[in-house]
């Protein structure tokens, strides 16, 4: 999170320059033309007030949104769709009878977020928009350019939609809310679950190694790895752990991170965490950095961790674990799709999944991440502010569980295959326990043939892939190494993770603060350069005592002062 906002900060600024213009200038609007609503018509009262009702009439909506390419379309019967004609917006017109003009179209990221900017800027607001992030909600909010949303959910929003909300405990639809006014419909960031350590379990088959629990196993299976040689690499060419040197630690879900080491000693790096009073502290400048830091130093010195991490690039990293040269990785549940390609090179070769190191009583504690990155906002002076709340439940609960309909199904499911999306809405709302919470039901289904009880259009198609590669291992064939990915991903490692004990610690703060802007970037340089250092050895772990004090000075004190009164405004 920390990463984006950075990278993202001269946009930001940006549009918080343009709505302060617009706040005091103009509120002209790029509202598309829509039939006159009669609140005494029955028809129109029930379309503004339920999830699924459609219009009288058509409804035409303005809406700025991220560009989908569809050149993979071509030679297929939707070759001439686009923005405006396809297969989502087909689906709302004949669901909701709506149909969208494009304000603007861009691709994500940096692209995406100037485009808000310009629109905010010329005053030619969208009626519906996704903004990137929580300044710019804010600055909408203050400049009073958006709708209150807050009857809107909870009189058109379905059901399901409000229960996938509340699994979040509060915490998504709190951060769209300004004086108790719900002024977003967020989108929301599913748990990514606890940092999952990755081991070569035909190397630990052919060394005799029990599953790990503690840091000392952990420790003892990469030493036996290393020194043992099960790979056939040759002496000293097998590497102990491959890590990330750009994001040693503090992402959520990160890829080739030491979260769950970290965490075994209580530090969470690079999260605003709860110091006990209900006041944030950064976590990366607690003294509990010091034991994990040094721990770390401990095993860059005894081989279990590739000496070389620090210059290696992405590629490097995935190429020496699909190659064998090194047995070890802590990734996330999804972590069997970076060593898919193993399979290829290598057919005996097994990643197995495990969580670990555990704390003494069993569990394992994690950091939670920024439940909501983005924002759909209606503009202020729509006629159908309603519309956010239907699109959303159409979109994320009828067509994904309730629509029965096999020929807009395949549609959805070409679109699928194809990799194009075509949707207005770049944003997702699921449950937040989504990849875990139907695999016992995935499980019975694979094991009777039953479907009836899967709950969704996804569950159902991906059942298919997984029966696929159950059938394809029972026959034995070797199995296609993406559907193993699949297979090993959200099943195996999700029923992992479901039955073991992990703990959450949820972070107080994921937004940007006035002197963030400026110091941010300096203050992360010197945090990175901090891990590797002492680390590789090049500085002893005392040297963090010296880093906590130039990091307060060089604005850490200021910014944490900051992030605590933007805490206690909210």
């Amino acid at each position: 999170m920390k990463h984006k906002l950075r990278k993202s900060s001269s946009i930001v600024l940006a549009s918080l320059l343009a709505v302060a213009m617009v706040g005091c200038s103009s509120s002209n609007n790029s509202s598309a033309s829509t039939p006159k609503t009669d609140a005494s018509d029955p028809a129109w009262k029930e379309a503004q007030t339920t999830p699924f009702g459609a219009y009288p009439e058509t409804v035409t909506y303005s809406v700025g949104q991220v560009a989908t390419s569809y050149s993979a379309l071509a030679g297929t019967p939707y070759e001439k769709d686009n923005a405006t004609n396809n297969v989502w917006t087909r689906y709302f017109k004949d669901k909701l009878n709506i149909q969208n003009t494009t304000s603007f179209e861009s691709n994500d990221g940096t692209d995406y977020s100037q485009k808000v900017s310009m629109a905010i800027v010329s005053g030619e607001i969208p009626d519906l928009m996704v903004v990137p992030d929580y300044a710019t909600l804010q600055q909408l909010y203050e400049n009073d350019l958006i709708a209150d949303l807050t009857e809107v959910y909870e009189n058109t929003a379905s059901d399901r939609i409000k229960e996938i909300y509340d699994s979040y405990g509060g915490r998504v639809l709190d951060s769209a809310k300004f004086d108790g006014k719900l002024m977003a419909i967020p989108t929301t960031e599913i748990s990514h679950g606890p940092g999952i350590l990755w081991l070569r379990k035909d190397w630990m088959d052919k060394l005799g190694l029990a599953e790990p629990k503690s840091m000392a196993d952990v420790e003892n299976i990469i030493k036996q790895f290393v020194e043992k040689d099960p790979g056939g690499n040759g002496a000293g060419k097998t590497l102990g752990l491959v890590v990330d040197n750009e994001n040693v630690a503090g992402v959520s879900g990160g890829q080739f991170s030491f979260n769950n080491i970290f965490s075994l000693y209580g530090a969470y790096p690079k999260q605003w965490i709860d110091d006990g009073s209900g006041k944030a502290v950064y976590g990366s400048v607690q003294p509990e950095m010091k034991p994990a830091l040094t721990k770390l130093s401990e095993m860059y010195k005894n081989n279990l961790i590739d000496r070389q991490f620090a210059v290696r690039t992405g590629d490097d990293r995935k190429a020496l674990l699909t190659s064998g040269k090194s047995g070890s990785f802590m990734d996330n549940w999804w972590g069997s799709w970076t060593v898919a390609d193993t399979l290829k090179l290598n057919p005996e070769a097994e990643w197995v999944s495990y969580v670990a190191p555990q704390s003494e009583d069993g569990s394992l504690t994690m950091f939670t991440g920024n439940p909501s990155s983005s924002y759909l906002v209606v503009r202020k002076g729509f006629e159908h502010p309603e519309l956010a709340a239907k699109l959303v439940s159409v979109q994320y609960d009828y067509q994904r569980y309730q629509e029965k309909d096999e020929k807009a199904l395949k549609e959805f499911e070409d679109y699928k295959s194809m990799n194009v999306g075509g949707s207005p809405l770049a944003i997702n709302i699921d449950y937040y326990d989504a990849f875990y919470r139907n695999v016992d039901i995935m499980k019975e289904a694979l094991e009777t043939g039953d479907t009836s009880k899967l709950t969704s259009n996804e569950d159902l198609t991906a059942y298919n892939s997984y029966k696929k590669f159950l059938d394809s291992k029972k026959n034995g064939e070797t199995p296609d190494s993406n559907a193993w990915a699949g297979y090993t991903s959200s099943i195996t490692t999700a029923s992992l993770v479901k039955a073991s004990n992990i703990k959450e610690v949820n972070p107080l703060f994921f937004g940007s603060t006035s002197s963030m802007t400026l110091k941010w970037p300096t203050l992360t340089k010197m945090e990175l350069e901090m891990y590797l250092k002492i680390i590789t050895g090049e500085q002893t772990p005392d040297a963090f005592d010296k880093f906590v004090e130039s990091w307060n000075k060089t604005g850490g004190e200021v910014i944490t002062k900051e992030v605590n009164e933007a805490i206690a405004t909210k």
